[in-house]
């Protein structure tokens, strides 16, 4: 075990925990296969070090959701940077999106591929917002500056990050099959989004 952390440094340590967790559970592929004493081990603290910044795994498993979300969030939103056109930010935004979940596929997987991390396995009390709910409303809102006024936004976004996800989770789960270029499926699932904003217009 490591020495023990000074005064003052208990966040460092909290951060520490964090990552490990992430790191643990995006290899694990499934919570309950991470316990708090492996995340503790990893760190070089106690178990008891680890409950006195997260009272429950529960807690520390919510907090790395809001962590890595947090950052998911932040991809998209530098992706859209350097633009004022809305055609453009969303494709700058899209790419971003599939170039972190491949370049991530543990953590991305965690995000959206793993059962039972939805409210309840993240332990969100009823009516509480889950920590990816920024990020669909950041995909939301660049899908209707695209779109305008007349179109609903909301079921277009939902449908492009399912193509969006598809693109992803299917690389990363059958990489032996002969893909198409990344970018070239990016720009098709825009174009759906385009053709699909059209007609409901």
């Amino acid at each position: 075990m490591r020495a023990r952390y000074r005064k003052g440094e208990g966040e460092r340590l909290r951060i520490e925990l964090l990552e490990a967790a992430s790191q643990l559970l995006a290899e694990a592929g499934d919570p309950r296969d991470v316990s708090v004493r492996a995340v503790a081990e990893a760190v070089g603290v106690t178990s008891p070090s680890v409950y006195r910044h997260f009272p429950s795994k529960q807690d520390l498993v919510r907090e790395v959701l809001a962590l890595r979300f947090g950052e998911f969030r932040e991809t998209l939103v530098a992706g859209a940077r350097g633009t004022s056109d809305a055609g453009e930010r969303l494709l700058r935004a899209c790419r971003a999106y599939v170039r972190l979940g491949l370049a991530n596929p543990g953590h991305y997987r965690l995000l959206f591929s793993t059962a039972g991390m939805g409210p309840a396995g993240a332990g969100l009390g009823q009516g509480a917002p889950h920590p990816g709910a920024p990020s669909l409303a950041t995909l939301i809102e660049l899908v209707a500056d695209r779109v305008g006024d007349g179109v609903r936004s909301s079921p277009l976004a939902l449908e492009l990050w399912a193509s969006l996800h598809g693109i992803v989770d299917l690389r990363i789960t059958k990489p032996e099959l002969d893909w198409p270029p990344e970018d070239d499926l990016i720009q098709l699932a825009v174009r759906a989004s385009d053709e699909a904003a059209t007609n409901r217009a």
